[in-house]
């Protein structure tokens, strides 16, 4: 069972009567470098735009540095900002999950803690999302200078991979996206890996949703090391490939009477 301690914090600057039309979930982990420049960066875009009705969803996911004592020093100065704290490291799919589950948006949108993308662009995936034009909208880093040559060459395999096993066209799968809560709403999520993100791409897909890719920037992290490794690519991988089993099978229904979020 997720151990986990939910915190709301200085929600009375900008109080809300009614759910935020967009929740942003950010797992955390190991970025005590990166996070307050993160969450600066991030606000100075959100507090533009009040008219978005938004709300911030932090998971704190039992970082072995400072990142908690940054995190709760920084969040009290932002409005709207919801914290959960990990006792232990439970890994990104437990915490996106965890965040799905707190947010309360219509919409929600996933962005990375490591500063890697630029918070500038939030105003592109907004507008689309405001206009109805997509229900899962997905950033595609078309420039990945800042990528070592041997994780671009996994990137781009993989990409292939799953394109070949699903018979679908995406071209970025793990990469900041937004989805519309009804998706969730029809959903199960079964991947206990980074996969996460693809198995969302792929159910929404086979049940008629719209998907929509959007250009963006990779800046490459500034400080502090990247927590994926070859275990981690590895069990991704695993699901990726049982998920395409199963979606060949008779018994495989993208829609589920157990869905991952209930209507509200």
């Amino acid at each position: 069972m997720t151990q986990l301690t939910l915190t709301v914090l200085d929600i009375s600057l900008t109080p809300m009567t009614n759910a935020p039309f967009i929740s942003f979930i950010t797992p955390v982990y190991n970025e005590e470098q990166n996070i307050a420049r993160m969450l600066a960066n991030l606000f100075a875009v959100l507090n533009q735009h009040p008219e978005w009705n938004w709300e911030v969803v932090l998971i704190e996911d039992g970082s072995r540095d400072n990142t908690l004592a940054v995190l709760r020093n920084e969040v009290p100065k932002y409005s709207n900002t919801c914290l959960i704290t990990h006792e232990k490291n439970m890994g990104y799919n437990q915490s996106l999950k965890d965040g799905l589950k707190a947010a309360r948006g219509q919409y929600m949108m996933y962005i990375g803690a490591d500063e890697e993308f630029d918070s500038t662009e939030i105003p592109n995936f907004v507008e689309i999302l405001r206009k109805g034009e997509a229900d899962v909208l997905l950033g595609v880093r078309w420039q990945r200078n800042a990528y070592q040559l041997f994780r671009f060459f996994l990137s781009v395999i993989y990409i292939f991979l799953l394109n070949w096993l699903y018979k679908v066209r995406i071209n970025d799968y793990n990469w900041s996206q937004a989805w519309n809560r009804k998706v969730f709403e029809k959903i199960e999520l079964t991947s206990h890996s980074l996969f996460v993100l693809p198995e969302i791409i792929v159910k929404a897909i086979d049940l008629g949703f719209k998907v929509k890719e959007i250009p963006s920037n990779h800046r490459g992290r500034q400080w502090g090391k990247s927590s994926l490794n070859m275990k981690i690519m590895g069990a991704a991988l695993w699901d990726s490939l049982k998920f395409g089993l199963l979606r060949k099978s008779k018994k495989y229904r993208p829609g589920s009477e157990n869905p991952f979020l209930h209507p509200q």
